[in-house]
């Protein structure tokens, strides 16, 4: 006699979100308009959709980004140095490859390179790349037609000579930011660029960090490549609280670009003599000088001491940190840090993204997906 078939088979993980995001990027036009890369399984995107989330393209998913005068130029990570553009709306057969100038440099770079769209729209094709220098391209990669025609993703090497023109960006010979020697100076060498940030406030300001603890600013990283001039801010004399350790994020203030609140990675235990975690930082390029307020110890309840991952800020002065277990508020005018919202779930958060006037937060998570959170009304 023949057992019967089944005929149905029960999911036993049913709602379980588990990919693992690195971060979100958010179109300028629709602030419910994602894209995000997700480890080993590529880039997706939504329009808002809890459920609907197409796969923009294969691989190791890391960062990605909108042009900020048109959301159907894009740009995707995969690990280390390895960048691709669309210029077509994430068609699927459309992705070319644009960073090959990095890619075949001798320069190293973190696992998920730091990359970022520009977002004043006076700069709206500029990109900038962080591995040991800053590279920069200035028309989303370069001209479409000859990518399209030669630099396809599926058939070109990511070294292939003419696919993307990055180029560092810096005084000639001495790009890389890791190095000793001029404005660079002495102490925490080595390591790779670990954020690269910029406000729409002007063209010109932009942060940089490195894995070791350095901070820069350059004030004209729109100029012409071997023209661009950085200052390092954690060896000016007012910079005595930061800690040597991995900068997880930077948020630069949209309403003035001297002004920035920055996240460290690690443990306090590691660096006893320069605790902290979270650091608003102020430069003042007349004297020239920077003061550091550590955030970690408003007054009441500090912020753990947790590797912090990112951090971001409300228009209304609150401010956002994620850790490895989930986020937390230091609410504007409050003296203690407390967990962001309720029922995200206790897992290492990768990046933040807020648009404030949406209203919204988004969180990527690593191994519980994508989640967001609405901000608080504003008076």
């Amino acid at each position: 006699m023949l057992s019967a078939v089944p005929t149905f088979l029960y999911n036993l993980n049913k709602g379980l979100s588990t990919l693992q995001f690195q971060s979100l990027s958010v179109a300028a036009d629709n602030p419910k308009h994602l894209q995000g890369g997700t480890q080993d399984n590529g880039t997706f995107e939504t329009y808002g959709d809890p459920v609907v989330w197409p796969q923009e393209i294969y691989g190791d998913g890391g960062q990605s980004g909108f042009k900020v005068t048109s959301s159907s130029l894009r740009f995707n990570s995969f690990f280390g140095q390895n960048h691709d553009a669309n210029f077509q709306n994430a068609n699927p057969s459309k992705w070319v490859i644009i960073s090959a100038p990095i890619a075949g440099s001798p320069e190293g770079s973190n696992f998920y390179a730091p990359i970022i769209a520009d977002p004043n729209p006076s700069a709206a094709g500029t990109i900038f790349e962080g591995s040991q220098s800053v590279w920069r391209t200035q028309d989303w990669g370069g001209d479409q037609a000859f990518l399209e025609a030669n630099c396809p993703e599926f058939t070109t090497p990511g070294t292939q000579p003419g696919c993307g023109d990055f180029v560092r960006i810096g005084p000639a010979g001495a790009t890389d930011l890791t190095a000793d020697g001029g404005y660079r100076g002495t102490g925490r060498t080595g390591g790779f660029v670990a954020a690269v940030e910029r406000a729409p406030s002007n063209t010109g300001t932009l942060w940089a960090a490195t894995t070791t603890g350095r901070v820069f600013i350059s004030t004209n990283a729109d100029a012409a490549a071997g023209s661009v001039t950085y200052t390092r801010l954690d060896t000016l004399p007012s910079a005595t609280a930061d800690p040597g350790r991995f900068v997880s994020g930077i948020y630069v203030d949209p309403a003035n670009p001297n002004h920035a609140w920055i996240s460290y990675s690690g443990y306090n235990f590691n660096t006893p003599a320069q605790t902290g975690h979270v650091f608003e930082v102020t430069y003042n390029p007349a004297t020239p000088d920077a003061t550091w307020t550590s955030r970690d110890t408003p007054g009441g309840t500090a912020f753990p001491d947790f590797p912090a991952t990112d951090i971001v800020r409300d228009s209304n002065g609150d401010l956002y940190v994620s850790n490895d277990f989930g986020v937390m508020v230091l609410a504007n005018g409050s003296t203690s840090w407390a967990t962001a919202g309720f029922s995200l779930p206790m897992v290492e958060v990768a990046g933040l993204t807020i648009v404030p006037s949406a209203r919204v937060l988004y969180a990527a998570t690593h191994g519980r997906s994508a989640w967001k959170m609405t901000l608080p009304p504003l008076p």
